[in-house]
């Protein structure tokens, strides 16, 4: 009767996780901008101002910050968009012609008719939406739903900033005494983890864009503009990002000639090599500290859950995980180190444990004699093998912090 009951409680726990996960995700979604967030209001709080008011004052220089960026982008970006529009067939007809003119026979068969397709699918939508009633419903819907979301994670985001020393007394009132310093350790790594990567990926996002709008620009790329925009956005989607922001450039400049796609290919190569090598060590350096293989598999598991929202969500929380794996780690290594510490091992010879790789016991040996007072002393005062393995252990935590 009590494992169904047990097994009865754990099915409702799920359901009842599965039916809020929206909740869940845009909670989720307040505590990563909170903690994106935290060093700015911690310098405003070194001021004199309240946390409440520090965080006002940062949303008020966020909200300037990208007032602002539009204010100077928006009419570019919109005649940019307009030209675009009216240059996707030009771009599609150079496109076919260079692809009937190549000597590969794969270029010109297969290429030529992926072209064709693409292009009809898109004459299709833009000439035929056959957007109804219920359609322009939905889609209005869907945009006051994620104006709805964004301010409601705002709206998280303050109260999680101002009531979090609340939060965390509260739940590090249910650890022992004992326990409670190592708890507040691991919630301080988790907030620096989460929140340094939210930053380095927006720090990532503004230079990227802005040294491949540098680059487009004076390379004579049409759209510079929005494919900069692009690029910078681009750094969020993981693994295929970098290669979406960087191929849309080069297909438009090949468009006009050869040539300049190939310096476009040249140009980004070199920026993304000088991303991988330079920028992101130095911007994201100690903010996830995950392996390549967990990455990998948080961002599958973060996609199948939540869309394309959980997929980047997923390196943070996966961050945080680690971080709890990587605690916990820890914890048993001091445990087993406290136990050796307080045997008494030494290290056998050969010949005591009969080894037929030793030598054998010499006939003129005496007979081993118990161990006077000053021999135990001496051998109390010998480091033991287990000394020396804590000690190992010690040197390698301060190796590899």
């Amino acid at each position: 009767m009590v494992g169904t009951l047990v097994v009865l409680g754990v099915l409702a726990g799920v359901w009842f996780i599965v039916e809020i996960r929206s909740i869940l995700l845009l909670m989720l979604l307040g505590i990563v901008f909170g903690a994106a967030i935290e060093p700015f209001v911690y310098r405003f709080r070194r001021a004199g101002l309240t946390r409440s008011q520090a965080t006002l004052l940062v949303y008020v220089l966020f909200f300037a910050t990208i007032g602002v960026a539009l204010y100077f982008l928006i009419p570019q970006f919109a005649l940019q968009l307009q030209a675009l529009d009216k240059g996707i067939p030009q771009i599609f007809e150079s496109l076919r012609r260079q692809a009937l003119a190549s000597d590969s026979t794969f270029i010109s068969r297969t290429g030529y008719q992926t072209l064709i397709r693409i292009e009809s699918t898109y004459d299709r939508i833009r000439t035929s939406p056959s957007i109804g009633q219920s359609q322009v419903v939905s889609l209005a819907s869907s945009a006051v739903g994620v104006l709805f979301t964004m301010v409601s994670m705002m709206i998280v985001a303050f109260y999680w900033t101002t009531e979090k020393a609340t939060v965390k007394r509260l739940v590090l009132g249910f650890f022992p005494f004992s326990k409670r310093t190592r708890a507040h350790a691991i919630w301080d790594e988790i907030e620096f983890r989460i929140g340094g990567w939210t930053r380095g990926e927006l720090t990532l996002m503004v230079i990227i864009g802005i040294i491949s709008g540098t680059g487009y620009y004076l390379l004579g790329v049409q759209f510079w503009l929005a494919l900069a925009i692009l690029a910078g956005l681009m750094e969020l989607v993981p693994f295929i990002g970098p290669f979406i922001g960087g191929g849309a450039p080069v297909l438009v400049a090949l468009a006009e000639s050869p040539k300049k796609a190939l310096f476009v290919l040249i140009f980004v190569l070199i920026y993304q090599q000088v991303e991988q090598g330079f920028l992101v060590p130095r911007i994201m350096k100690n903010a996830v500290g995950m392996s390549p293989l967990t990455v990998v598999l948080t961002v599958l598991i973060g996609g199948v859950l939540f869309g394309p929202i959980g997929a980047i969500l997923a390196i943070p929380v996966g961050a945080a995980a680690q971080a709890l794996v990587n605690n916990f780690t820890r914890l048993q290594e001091d445990r087993i180190a406290d136990v050796l510490q307080d045997m008494e091992l030494s290290p056998l010879s050969p010949a005591e444990f009969s080894s037929p790789l030793g030598p054998p016991p010499s006939q003129d040996e005496p007979p081993r004699r118990p161990a006077d007072s000053a021999s135990k002393k001496s051998e109390e005062t010998r480091p033991s093998a287990a000394s020396a393995w804590v000690g190992a252990i010690s040197r390698e935590r301060k190796q590899h912090p």
